[in-house]
């Protein structure tokens, strides 16, 4: 799969990564992803996107739609989460403890 717009690894998983693959794309996926879906995407393109990192083994991925001020948290297992603009979202899984208030993002 092509790099998500931000995507975080743990540590643990970081360090099975060698020295010269650590400058590029890891060979697994990461822990939690962050997509931004606009005007510019096909219909279902960036649902499909998010489906499928969590097929290939992410724990939590946001698609942010900073048009309709919406998220949408994908997790393995549960149905995607939708929030009609919501003031912050709250981090959960690898992310827990992590607040991203959505004022930046609106502006």
């Amino acid at each position: 799969m092509l790099g998500p717009r931000i995507a975080l690894v743990g540590p643990e998983k970081w360090a099975t990564v060698a020295r010269r693959e650590k400058d590029g794309f890891a060979p697994f996926a990461p822990d939690f992803v962050v997509e931004f879906s606009g005007p510019w995407d096909e219909p279902g393109e960036m649902e499909a996107k998010m489906r499928q990192w969590i097929a290939n083994g992410v724990e939590v991925g946001w698609l942010i739609d900073p048009i309709e001020k919406s998220v949408i948290i994908y997790r393995p297992g549960d149905q995607p989460e939708h929030l009609a603009q919501p003031t912050s979202v709250q981090g959960t899984g690898p992310i827990a403890g992590f607040e991203l208030v959505m004022s930046r993002i609106w502006e």
